[in-house]
């Protein structure tokens, strides 16, 4: 639970300075190839490691992000490092990513199918629940093998459940209301 609130303050304070300067987005891309790299545990225990000298981190960090990264971004990074939170960076990325999609009215959903969906049909998709929902909806897709046919959208606590699983269900639930 610590972690989350720590998490969610360093990246509300890096939204607040971010989005003052209209950088919100670019930050948000960055740091998500950020959190990519501080997936691999070696580079992790690099910056948790107490053993290494911290003038040899912040120069790895330099290093690594000058003239590729935005300076907020290596700002940012470099107080994490000074602050020993480098595990966080991807959960940091992640809470940043959610807060810029937020304010720009952006939620996101998942849409389930047991087969691959080409990109128009998801967009169709998208539409229809953005105007079901009034609201901007961005939807990633996620192979769910359960069901038969058809597709489920999940948009936080809002369900779209459109599968042949569910109308064999209610066809079942009407043979049997009937006795049939």
């Amino acid at each position: 639970m610590k972690s989350n609130v720590v998490t969610s303050k360093y990246a509300k304070a890096l939204f607040d300075v971010t989005y003052a300067n209209g950088k919100s987005g670019e930050v948000a891309t960055q740091l998500l190839e950020l959190a990519k790299a501080f997936n691999n545990a070696s580079t992790v225990t690099f910056f948790e490691n107490p053993f290494n000298v911290h003038a040899d981190k912040l120069s790895v960090m330099n290093n690594t992000l000058e003239g590729k990264a935005l300076p907020e971004v290596i700002n940012f990074m470099i107080l994490l490092v000074d602050k020993n939170r480098m595990a966080l960076v991807s959960d940091i990325a992640k809470e940043y990513s959610t807060l810029v999609q937020s304010a720009a009215g952006i939620t996101k959903g998942k849409i389930y199918s047991s087969i691959v969906l080409d990109s128009t049909y998801v967009q169709q998709v998208e539409a229809t629940v953005s105007k079901t929902l009034n609201r901007k909806i961005e939807l990633t897709f996620e192979k769910d093998e359960s069901l038969i046919a058809g597709y489920k959208v999940q948009v936080g606590g809002w369900t779209l459940d459109d599968s042949a699983n569910t109308h064999l269900k209610i066809l079942k639930e009407e043979l049997m209301k009937r006795g049939l």
